[in-house]
């Protein structure tokens, strides 16, 4: 069966062994310029490969998430490889471990695909088995990279909120029409309209919203990480629900925090 991958070509000067191992595996490589992700397989299948350190930093700096929606809006099926022992590289991060299962529990949230190999054989291997399996019924075209729309910016704006993520995200906008009128009904209206979405996650959001910046104490210092994952655990569950105080706050406008009056 004919095997064909386009390689990103800046991928195709630093990952020598990969392209070494996809050729020894029989199939053809041919390099061009990419938009979007590293290697682009048939039946439109877009992958980006992270060595495991490398993970670790697009994580940190922002890269993982854009790089992540980028994929799932240009391939039918997409894809990031995670090379190497990821929990061995975190050793040499100051970067919690919750943080690394959080960002993979987004990753699978958006509709991606996570796949760990542990070297550049087992990368160019899982290409070649993906493949296989997809039938290859070629290369029809290779996406390039569209300007950010409005809709693009709000969901990123929301998603970036502590539990909130690109699905529950679309939900809000759904509901309330714009991120500025989520954010003014931040409260009850979010248990009440929005699913998956319960009192500790409001009150997360809220309290990095009004917190001052440097305000925090060190022996005060959020976990969010953590407190993602409690909520997380609890989602779903609306039975018996208290106000907890939302009623008074869910009566300020979002100007309110922004310095209005």
């Amino acid at each position: 069966m004919e095997c064909t991958i386009i390689v990103d070509s800046r991928e195709y000067e630093t990952a020598e062994e990969v392209i070494k191992w996809i050729k020894r595996f029989g199939c053809s490589v041919v390099p061009r310029k990419l938009d979007i992700g590293d290697y682009v397989l048939p039946n439109n299948a877009g992958i980006e490969r992270k060595r495991a350190m490398d993970f670790i930093s697009s994580i940190v700096d922002g890269r993982l998430f854009e790089q992540g929606r980028e994929l799932i809006n240009a391939f039918s099926r997409a894809y990031v490889i995670v090379e190497g022992d990821l929990w061995r590289a975190l050793g040499r991060r100051e970067v919690h471990r919750h943080s690394i299962l959080g960002a993979l529990s987004t990753l699978i949230d958006m509709g991606i695909r996570v796949i760990y190999t542990p070297d550049e054989e087992g990368t160019a291997y899982i290409m070649k088995s993906l493949i296989e399996k997809s039938g290859n019924k070629g290369i029809k075209a290779i996406p390039v990279k569209r300007g950010e729309t409005i809709k693009d910016a709000q969901i990123q704006f929301l998603s970036s909120l502590p539990g909130i993520g690109p699905k529950r995200a679309e939900a809000l906008l759904r509901v309330f029409g714009t991120p500025l009128e989520a954010l003014n009904n931040l409260g009850g209206q979010w248990t009440r309209r929005v699913d998956n979405i319960n009192e500790n996650l409001v009150g997360l959001v809220r309290k990095v919203l009004t917190t001052r910046y440097g305000e925090e104490s060190n022996n005060s210092i959020i976990t969010i990480d953590e407190a993602v994952k409690e909520i997380n655990e609890g989602t779903g569950n609306k039975d018996n629900k208290k106000d907890g105080g939302d009623s008074i706050n869910n009566k300020r406008n979002i100007m309110d925090f922004l310095g209005g009056k």
